[in-house]
């Protein structure tokens, strides 16, 4: 009955439209702790979204995708200190990544496996001592300020949670459009083998770059509203590599390769992170790692992949109990 709801389009959509409703709805009725709390999942789901493009998609575990997010942040402060307009410096930011996925990610793209991994840590940790020296334009270790918006705190706080649930959208959106495409296919292909998809005539380099430059510029944006949301970034902020793992963490506990597994694992994995962070601040981290292990472990292909699994165990129960 409940797997039957979920594969009419039209309930499909019906249910869809009431969770964007409520969504748009709902800062208007809770707190700011709770609003900042929901803009901060919208942004970890985005970023276990562009993260997911490179593995669930395409099989690579970029562990240094934060880098985008750093680059996003500091060009987006930079230009605005500058006088430039947040959107174009937002612009600015991706077109940045955009140009570093072109010139590192081909060279980068070509290691496999763990090598890849740590080589994006690398790519990170180079970057970030990077704008950590360029003291006259980043501010080095003192970090970077960014222009304050001139309204109520209500008002700040609803308008980041507006932007980063339609950035949460769009994510999920070309998402959608990627697996749709006959680019998509090419890309799991590469998954599944990428000898044989050479062997097909696709261009791996290209494929693989390209899908790399769309998880840049979600990611950049991301970082970019970040930064304006809290006024103030330094390089252990946006750079921090354990932003990355806790995405890939929250992709692997939804499920990876799936549309909605990302957002899901993020929306657990950030409340038990503020229930378990209320409630044993010295261990939060270490009960956090264990609940995150018990988890993948008990369900290594995701929640949703386990809900999958059941829906077609019932569904196959019912016909055996009607035959």
């Amino acid at each position: 009955m409940l797997r039957q709801l979920f594969e009419n389009k039209k309930i499909r959509i019906i249910g869809i439209s009431a969770i964007v409703l409520f969504l748009m709805g709902i800062p208007w009725l809770i707190t700011g702790y709770w609003v900042r709390l929901l803009t901060s999942i919208f942004m970890y789901a985005t970023l276990s979204k562009a993260i997911d493009l490179m593995i669930g998609y395409l099989g690579y575990v970029p562990f240094g995708n934060v880098v985008f997010f750093g680059l996003g942040a500091y060009t987006t402060g930079i230009a605005m200190s500058h006088g430039i307009p947040f959107p174009l410096a937002m612009v600015m930011g991706a077109l940045i990544s955009i140009m570093v996925c072109i010139f590192i990610g081909v060279p980068v793209l070509r290691l496999r496996g763990h090598y890849f991994a740590v080589a994006t840590v690398g790519l990170n940790g180079a970057i970030m001592a990077i704008a950590l020296n360029a003291t006259a334009l980043t501010g080095g270790a003192m970090g970077l300020t960014f222009p304050v918006l001139p309204a109520p705190p209500e008002i700040i706080y609803r308008y980041f949670y507006y932007m980063m649930f339609a950035l949460m959208v769009a994510a999920i959106i070309v998402s959608i459009i990627i697996v749709k495409s006959r680019f998509g296919y090419a890309v799991r292909s590469i998954k599944a083998n990428e000898e044989a998809a050479r062997a097909l005539g696709i261009n791996t380099t290209v494929t693989k770059t390209a899908i790399w430059i769309i998880s840049a510029i979600i990611t950049s944006i991301a970082g970019a509203i970040y930064g304006f949301w809290m006024s103030y970034i330094s390089t252990m902020d946006v750079f921090n590599i354990m932003i990355g793992v806790t995405c890939i963490l929250m992709t692997l506990l939804g499920g990876a390769g799936t549309i909605i597994g990302p957002i899901l694992g993020a929306l657990i994995f950030q409340f038990l992170s503020e229930m378990v962070w209320s409630q044993f601040l010295e261990f939060h981290l270490g009960i956090l790692g264990v609940i995150t292990i018990l988890v993948i472990f008990f369900i290594p292909g995701g929640l949703v992949a386990s809900l999958k699994e059941s829906f077609t165990r019932a569904k196959v129960q019912h016909k055996e109990a009607g035959s």
